[in-house]
């Protein structure tokens, strides 16, 4: 039986998490730039500032604003009101299969090469993202970000996710892009287009002056058989976020496609299913899946 998809093909290719979370992204590297008790002493004395002004009506608007939040986060714990954190999640248990040129998925789970390519920076300098060339770096990466969106074809890009470390300290941590590629040809044509190739030299020009500057990448070039993911009740996300162009329908019109699949039942229950490495009974005596049984689904 052919894998089940669990989305609806769009005629216009659907671009990548990382820019149409843009803004929010530029939001959080200015959160990430402060520590928590920076944060707490801005707001500190922003009110002190506001009380000497004001009086002591300018502790309303923190008061209403800290009883909102309280109240709005309990009504959504008790089901009263809708639960926010929930919208856009994929209900289930689902997977990412890549359809073939006319948008079928087939029933071979991993049934392609994929390149994973790890992109990261960090800046390691006392002014953070005003330290010199940062804002440069920034722009850089958006310009190739969008670059590859308006290539995807030529460069065979699949899709990009965007990732903020948080292990190594409390402040101006490493950024990493997660971008998947058909091949590891597209991968270096990309790597060696105009727009990767001016950001490589004003690098190359400015890396004595600039040691601050960090950055890194990582490729991945992943065989058939050899890859398998998994989401339960999840955002789409990582190689699940990806986009396919395809030609199918009556009218053989072009659409993007997205991998995802019902992972439910069949192959795609386990991981050694997932990469076609076995018939998926290895959880069998570990009692009832409440993802195959339609449980889930049915109090979603």
């Amino acid at each position: 039986m052919d894998f089940v998809p669990l989305l609806s093909p769009s005629t216009v290719r659907p671009v990548s998490k990382f820019i149409r979370g843009e803004k929010t992204g530029q939001a959080n590297l200015i959160r990430d730039n402060f520590t928590l008790t920076t944060w707490m002493l801005l707001g500190a004395g922003a009110q002190s500032l506001l009380f000497l002004l004001a009086g002591r009506v300018a502790l309303l608007p923190a008061v209403a604003v800290l009883v909102w939040q309280v109240l709005d986060t309990y009504l959504m714990a008790t089901g009263v009101k809708h639960n926010t954190y929930m919208d856009g999640i994929i209900p289930g248990k689902f997977s990412a299969q890549f359809p073939d040129e006319s948008g079928n998925y087939g029933n071979k789970p991993a049934n392609s090469e994929v390149v994973v390519f790890l992109l990261g920076a960090r800046i390691n300098h006392p002014m953070k993202l005003l330290a010199p060339g940062a804002r440069k770096l920034g722009d850089y990466f958006v310009g190739m970000a969008k670059n590859l969106e308006e290539n995807a074809e030529q460069f065979g890009f699949l899709g990009m996710s965007s990732w903020i470390s948080n292990g190594d300290r409390s402040t101006n941590n490493e950024l990493m892009q997660v971008c998947y590629f058909r091949s590891v040809a597209g991968l270096h044509a990309f790597a060696h287009s105009p727009v990767h190739r001016e950001g490589w030299t004003w690098f190359r020009e400015i890396v004595a002056t600039h040691p601050h500057i960090s950055i890194f990448h990582e490729t991945y070039a992943v065989p058939e058989g050899h890859w398998e993911s998994i989401y339960a009740n999840s955002h789409v996300n990582g190689i699940a976020a990806t986009m396919f162009k395809t030609v199918g329908g009556e009218s053989g019109e072009e659409r993007w496609q997205s991998p995802i699949v019902d992972a439910s039942r069949g192959l795609l229950k386990t991981s050694a299913g997932r990469m076609n490495r076995s018939k998926a009974l290895e959880h069998e005596g570990y009692g009832p899946d409440p993802f195959e049984s339609g449980l889930v689904r049915s109090k979603q």
